[in-house]
């Protein structure tokens, strides 16, 4: 999913006044942060709705709609169901929870399920925290975004909290503009003169256009 930008298309988008970012991909995603009996914030369950467009593409590339009437078969979605988040060994999967700033390590997506609604795909996984954390006293965000930003993630709906009352998650939002504003400066410092063929990798741009969802929970609850 996360993929690097290839540097002749960065050479075109420098080239615009401002530079702008601009994702391929557009996914709306509903999450949930998982609570054990414990108390301890032990994963994430995630709902991708994929654009109109890709999810054709995903049904096209994966021949999940046999009798071509413009549904995909659901024993064939069934089938392909995790089939999205086919990354390799150690890629954070385009989601992150950290704890008092630092990241938390979060296993391979696990339980699967597949949708079609609407004319878009939708798929459903679960990712473990390897070590579960207390939240008490800490600042637990999370935010869903690839680095790159060749995808761009909406959170469209509040997420929520399963197995731990009277705990939320407040939004705050990113400052799209100042991060345009910088990625433009990103751009222009890539030197393509020698190669404009090159494949290279920009900073972690994505986490600037990413909103932060910030728990709290409040203990008399």
């Amino acid at each position: 999913m996360s993929m690097r930008l290839i540097s002749v298309t960065l050479l075109a988008v420098a080239a615009a006044s401002p530079a702008a970012a601009h994702p391929h991909v557009f996914i709306d995603t509903a999450f949930d942060l998982i609570f054990d009996d414990a108390g301890l914030l032990t994963g994430v369950q995630v709902e991708w709705t994929y654009d109109e467009l890709y999810s054709l593409l995903l049904v096209e590339e994966n021949e999940l709609d046999q009798d071509s009437d413009g549904i995909p078969e659901p024993q064939r979605l069934n089938a392909f169901a995790g089939g999205d988040v086919d990354w390799a060994a150690g890629f954070p999967g385009d989601f992150s929870v950290t704890v008092d700033g630092l990241d938390q390590a979060l296993a391979p997506p696990a339980d699967h399920s597949a949708d079609w609604r609407d004319g878009r795909y939708v798929t459903t996984h679960v990712m473990t925290l390897s070590d579960p954390v207390s939240p008490d006293g800490k600042v637990v965000v999370a935010r869903s975004y690839d680095p790159t930003y060749f995808v761009a993630y909406d959170v469209p709906t509040a997420p929520g909290v399963i197995g731990q009352t009277g705990c939320d998650l407040r939004r705050e939002r990113a400052d799209r503009a100042a991060a345009q504003a910088e990625y433009g400066d990103a751009l222009a410092a890539v030197d393509m003169s020698s190669d404009p063929f090159e494949v290279v990798d920009l900073p972690d741009i994505g986490v600037m256009f990413a909103d932060s969802f910030i728990l709290s929970c409040d203990p008399d609850s």
